[in-house]
């Protein structure tokens, strides 16, 4: 073999070496804004740019012959805005929650109110759908909420001060269309909670109340007729009211 022919090989070795280099690093630099949750603003009203993956089936599911099972339907365009809202609603400003748990001895029985503390209008136009692709039966979409400088500092906070956090999922039927896909999230919000006060109170309270924040990108999958959501949460327990003892 000439050393001519040596030395193209050595040469084409080096190109390909560096091409794979150029290739990885190219990849490492573009996966954070694939999985980024969010971004900064280029206007003056927009510190930051908080984005999630949301989507929602295009049709009702079909074979639902009772109307006082199935939930409400809505057009797919609708349903996502709508979700996204909720999601948001969450993630951005939070949820103020009552709990009240089970207590068969003193018959009382579970409740728990969740509610956001501020919440997002249909045509607020800092909430906008990008990317949007359909793959029957669903629609895909990432919703982004530009956030002004007070909220992102607001939602610094959360994490500047020594909160808990937790994991929860929660179910809910199919045929509930909307309505079961925020049946899912709010289970999961209640299983989060649910939780946290089992590691960390002993004996059972006559109601709990507070605030929880939605940490990073909430699942939502179906499976088995149902819709399973995934939330982690930051939680702030603002009061704990026992039950007295006689």
């Amino acid at each position: 073999m000439s050393e001519q022919h040596i030395s193209m090989k050595k040469t084409m070795r080096s190109i390909a070496k560096r091409t794979v280099i150029l290739w990885y690093c190219l990849m490492l630099s573009f996966l954070p804004c694939i999985y980024a949750d969010s971004y900064s603003g280029a206007e003056p009203d927009e510190a930051e740019i908080l984005r999630i993956p949301v989507w929602v089936f295009l049709e009702a599911q079909p074979g639902v012959m009772d109307n006082d099972v199935q939930g409400t339907v809505l057009p797919p365009r609708t349903a996502i805005i709508e979700l996204s809202k909720t999601l948001m609603e969450g993630m951005i400003y939070g949820w103020k929650f009552t709990y009240t748990p089970v207590d068969k001895q003193r018959q009382v029985a579970e409740a728990f109110e969740l509610t956001p503390l501020h919440t997002i209008a249909h045509n607020d136009k800092r909430l906008s759908l990008t990317d949007v692709r359909i793959e029957y039966p669903s629609v895909y979409c990432w919703a982004e909420y530009r956030i002004p400088e007070a909220l992102r500092k607001r939602r610094e906070e959360w994490t500047r001060i020594p909160v808990a956090t937790a994991k929860g999922r929660g179910s809910a039927s199919r045929k509930q269309e909307i309505d079961g896909i925020r049946d899912a999230y709010h289970k999961a919000a209640l299983n989060a909670l649910h939780s946290y006060l089992r590691k960390n109170l002993k004996n059972k309270p006559k109601e709990v109340s507070g605030e929880m924040l939605i940490r990073n990108n909430p699942r939502l999958y179906t499976a088995g007729g149902k819709f399973h959501a995934e939330l982690n949460v930051y939680l702030r327990i603002n009061e704990v009211i026992p039950y007295e003892i006689f």
